[in-house]
């Protein structure tokens, strides 16, 4: 039986395509990674190499401590009401999130139980955004109160007033501008996508015609931005290599924690954590937006928006899957992810050398959560309301753009005004996207090559 999604010519199937381009993308880089650092390893002078080892294993050991203040700082919450002074709103608003993450699980429970799709998928939506708020809110407090609980006040000072003007073009600033243009691309993709969706919708409804401009967009998106919008036999292959690549984060830190707990005089070296930063970062948001794709499928099932099969991320209608256990995995592998995730990318604080392209932790922060809030209002917020919806991402991008120009992450200027650009292109696709959903007569007489003319307007 040919696949539904494929076109009638097509000689090659785009799905497996894609999945090969998926898996062998992060292959590469993770083997072009290790490659380099080998290479530079038998390079580098082996004085020059020891100094950088000694510098690296400060740094990274600035960054477990920043990373175990994060999770300490996240896990102490006072009950009583004297113990939360000065910070009563942080604490109050922490205490709101975690009984709506309580109320939400037991919902969800409850809902997959008796397989009540809509309830299921309303539970969905209010445990991740109450996730994502409470740790944005733990966050910003341990941004507050960090001088205090990291002993290191002048190490902070020195951070908040270093700024330079250019960068140099070494291979550490090469990939992290790389990594800045799939970001943007990646931010970019989610309103084109909701467009596309909705095109493809409005065709279907009005002509119950063709969606191959629609597919090959979609397909062409996927591979820019590794968000794979797979068939359903593929996306059990995806589900559990992400699980699995959680799992092993989550064990790998657990023996090493343990084992340098217990044998503190022999502890295993850890200064090769700095070299996973890039990758934790390139990878942040495929990883984690594909466990978003993942719940809002298995959340759609059951609901009028499961007929809908280009609508959302991931296409997981296959019998082979069982609701309720991969929806619970879903959401046990993104609350492990994120949490891990965020605090690791934002715990690096150390001191750049002039010309490199580095940023301040608490920018990191901000502007990762939002990319987050940004996936979750595009992948779980219901067709039925993609007003809102559309509404919510001009709101979300529009803070991006305020935080970008008021407190300038980056400490390269340059880079900071390239990526306020950036962040206004993705406002304005948005905001024609939300002129264009919200009108279904524009929208059905508007096709692909329409949609392109008005974005380059």
């Amino acid at each position: 039986m040919s696949d539904p999604h494929l076109g009638s010519g097509s000689s090659a199937n785009p799905n497996l395509v894609l999945t090969l381009v998926y898996f062998l993308t992060i292959a590469a880089i993770l083997i072009g990674t290790a490659v380099y650092f080998i290479v530079m390893a038998r390079i580098t002078d082996p004085e020059v190499r020891l100094m950088e080892l000694i510098t690296t294993q400060r740094e990274v050991q600035h960054l477990i401590d920043n990373l175990s203040s994060q999770f300490s700082n996240f896990w102490r919450l006072p009950l009583r009401w004297r113990s939360m002074k000065p910070y009563y709103t942080h604490q109050t608003l922490s205490w709101i999130f975690i009984l709506a993450l309580v109320a939400s699980v037991v919902v969800l429970i409850v809902a997959l139980a008796l397989d009540l799709a809509q309830v299921a998928r309303i539970s969905t939506l209010t445990y991740v955004v109450s996730l994502n708020a409470l740790f944005m809110v733990r966050q910003h407090l341990y941004y507050i109160r960090r001088t205090y609980l990291t002993y290191d006040a002048e190490h902070y000072l020195v951070l908040d007033t270093t700024k330079f003007y250019y960068f140099d073009w070494s291979v550490f600033n090469v990939v992290q501008l790389g990594i800045l243009v799939i970001e943007f691309l990646q931010l970019l993709s989610f309103p084109i996508r909701d467009l596309l969706d909705a095109l493809y919708l409005s065709k279907n409804q009005q002509l119950n015609g063709n969606s191959d401009g629609s597919n090959t967009a979609s397909f062409i998106i996927g591979i820019i931005t590794m968000f794979a919008n797979l068939s359903s036999k593929f996306y059990v292959i995806q589900f559990w290599f992400l699980v699995s690549v959680i799992g092993c984060i989550v064990l790998v830190m657990t023996v090493i924690h343990t084992y340098n707990a217990m044998r503190p005089h022999r502890p295993i070296a850890i200064y090769w954590v700095k070299y996973l930063l890039p990758l934790a970062n390139l990878l942040y948001l495929p990883m984690l937006v594909m466990l978003i794709g993942s719940a809002a499928c298995l959340s759609k099932i059951g609901t009028e928006d499961a007929s809908d099969s280009s609508s959302g991320l991931l296409r997981c209608d296959s019998p082979s899957v069982v609701k309720p256990l991969y929806l619970a995995l879903t959401v046990v592998a993104y609350t492990a992810g994120y949490v891990i995730l965020t605090a690791f990318v934002t715990s690096f604080d150390r001191i750049p050398i002039k010309g490199e392209i580095h940023y301040k932790s608490q920018g990191v922060a901000f502007l990762k959560n939002m990319s987050m809030l940004l996936s979750i209002d595009f992948l779980l917020v219901a067709n039925s309301y993609r007003h809102i919806r559309s509404i919510l991402s001009l709101v979300i991008v529009l803070s991006m753009v305020c935080f970008n120009i008021n407190t300038q992450p980056c400490f390269v200027e340059q880079i900071n005004y390239w990526r306020t650009y950036g962040f206004c292109c993705i406002l304005w696709v948005a905001l024609i996207v939300t002129m264009l959903t919200n009108e279904d007569s524009t929208l059905s007489d508007t096709g692909t090559g329409g949609i392109v003319s008005a974005l380059a307007v």
